[in-house]
């Protein structure tokens, strides 16, 4: 792994709801440097971008039904191929389930920010469009991709 893409702390379920404050009160296209003004090194700041709404939704998705989850993400990179990475190799993805998951059970964090944060991702967005059109989510499968050739770099893989 690249210096750039090494983590600049121990990722903690702490630093992970700092790093969601910071996505739900910063526009979308200010949030990597208002990541990296955190201390989140520059490959932390694009994955955590990417992958925690992502990480936010699954237990609102799993609430509504949807029982399957492709287990690696896709990204288009510069030159057009497509990537595909684990999202339990990518940690700010694992740490960001976590802290979903016990959100949900625990009430970690301020719910208005975990809700910001979920809404954000593409996911909800399917859910519930297929919702609104009447369409039953039970035992349905999610897959999920990354827009911007951006994030390609920063995916461990």
């Amino acid at each position: 792994m690249a210096w750039w893409n090494l983590p600049s702390k121990r990722l903690t379920s702490e630093r992970i709801i700092r790093a969601a404050e910071t996505l739900a009160r910063t526009p979308v296209d200010q949030q990597i440097e208002a990541l990296q003004d955190q201390g989140f090194a520059v490959g932390e700041a694009h994955r955590i971008a990417a992958l925690l709404p992502l990480a936010f939704s699954r237990p609102v998705l799993e609430e509504l039904g949807v029982s399957n989850f492709v287990p690696v993400v896709t990204a288009v990179a510069r030159d057009g191929s497509q990537v595909e990475a684990k999202l339990m190799r990518q940690p700010e993805y694992v740490v960001g389930l976590w802290v979903a998951r016990e959100h949900c059970r625990k009430g970690l964090m301020d719910h208005a920010i975990y809700k910001a944060v979920a809404g954000g991702s593409a996911e909800i967005d399917a859910v519930s469009n297929a919702l609104n059109a009447g369409e039953s989510l039970a035992g349905s499968t999610i897959a999920s991709s990354l827009v911007g050739p951006d994030i390609v770099e920063h995916l461990i893989r």
